[in-house]
């Protein structure tokens, strides 16, 4: 286990609310018989992950191997996901460990995980983090993920690979540019295991996606309360159907809602919206950014007797309150006219402008609004023509 003595907890505990920067400059007051650099840095890891890993940081002696390491774990709500989705599976490899959120995940499951980890240090970190939080089922392996699995004579139950997505601290999002490289090596992941799960960026492109990859069963856009955290692409040998499905999670990783896209028969087949629908007691709906990332239009209309405002608007509209709606869904209360612009000034709203030839930060400058989050202001189009639509919570 690696070891710090207990000065180094307890000065982690005892200045766990000081600025790192002030605490840094302060080093040679401070400093005691311990790594102070890396006391401050788990300081600093703590604060910044004080949400995303709050499960994790009810540990006093979880450490972190250095400051980009809780900024590239995953959001506990989407590492328990990940866990949820292994139903019958006793063994998992995650190719690539890091901070191992997923790994120490995967293993509250009581199956057995190897973990394997380019960088020994953090490999290193990882084994005590896996003491720490007693998960006895995990083994770290200080190795490069791909060279392991040519070698070994092993066959698990599943694969998750979280590809790095940083090139020279630049942010990368294509497959191609990312190491481990699984699209050259997804045949030899597919036989060393029944199922393959990628972590990739929610910015990767899907029908791209679909041509890269052999043996898709499913592509999930997953999210946290609306924003768009990931999509999770699974692989099967011989996959003979295949699923894409928008999957929004609380903070515990709940499922909060879901929706799927069945073979979108396009727009031209849709209920489309006219201005005469436009009723007392209609809602709007928009769409969160985790359901724009799979366009399922055609259930969302089926699902919430919906119809779609335009073909590039991607708003909605239904005469229902609609439960569980993944986005946002307003009380529609009038169209706004020419005339009624100028009285404006100063009215507290948000402005969403989709599809419409006007920004919104240049909308809301031209009507000179406050901003407000209980009215709304939709610029969009409707059946082709242009709309300001005010809504409220």
């Amino acid at each position: 286990m690696y070891f710090q003595p207990d000065q180094f907890y307890a000065f982690i505990k005892q200045y766990s609310s000081d600025n790192p920067m002030v605490l840094r400059l302060s080093k040679k007051k401070l400093s005691k018989d311990f790594d102070f650099d890396f006391a401050v840095t788990q300081i600093e890891n703590r604060q910044k992950t004080k949400s995303k890993l709050a499960s994790f940081l009810e540990y006093d002696r979880f450490l972190f191997p250095d400051l980009i390491s809780g900024e590239q774990a995953s959001h506990q709500a989407i590492a328990s996901y990940h866990s949820s989705l292994l139903t019958n599976e006793q063994s998992i490899l995650d190719m690539t460990a890091g901070l191992g959120i997923d790994s120490l995940s995967f293993a509250k499951k009581n199956i057995d995980v190897t973990s394997i980890e380019l960088d020994a240090f953090k490999a290193e970190i990882l084994r005590h983090n896996s003491e720490v939080c007693q998960r006895p089922n995990i083994t770290v392996i200080n190795a490069d993920s791909l060279n392991f699995l040519k070698e070994t004579s092993r066959h698990f139950d599943a694969i998750f690979v979280d590809p790095s997505r940083r090139n020279e601290n630049k942010r990368i999002y294509n497959l191609r540019d990312c190491a481990p490289d699984i699209l050259t090596n997804q045949d030899l992941l597919l036989n060393k295991a029944n199922r393959v799960i990628i972590k990739a960026s929610p910015l990767l492109d899907i029908t791209q996606t679909l041509k890269d990859f052999q043996n898709v069963s499913s592509i999930k856009a997953v999210g946290v309360k609306g924003e768009c955290k990931e999509l999770l692409i699974e692989l099967r040998k011989n996959a003979e159907s295949f699923s894409l499905e928008a999957i929004n999670l609380d903070n515990d990783g709940n499922i909060i809602s879901s929706i799927s896209q069945n073979d979108d028969p396009g727009d031209e087949k849709l209920p489309m919206a006219a201005e005469s629908d436009f009723q007392e007691g209609i809602y709007l709906l928009e769409p969160s950014a985790i359901v724009m990332k799979i366009a399922p239009w055609k259930n969302i209309c089926q699902k919430y007797n919906a119809k779609k405002l335009d073909s590039s608007s991607h708003l909605f509209i239904t005469p229902d309150l609609p439960f569980e709606f993944p986005g946002r869904v307003t009380l529609f209360e009038h169209f706004i006219t020419k005339k009624e612009r100028k009285s404006l000034k100063g009215f507290p709203a948000s402005v969403i402008s989709r599809n419409y030839p006007v920004t919104s930060d240049d909308l809301r400058k031209s009507l000179q609004l406050k901003e407000g989050d209980s009215n709304f202001i939709y610029a969009t189009r409707i059946a082709s023509k242009p709309s300001l639509l005010l809504t409220k919570i």
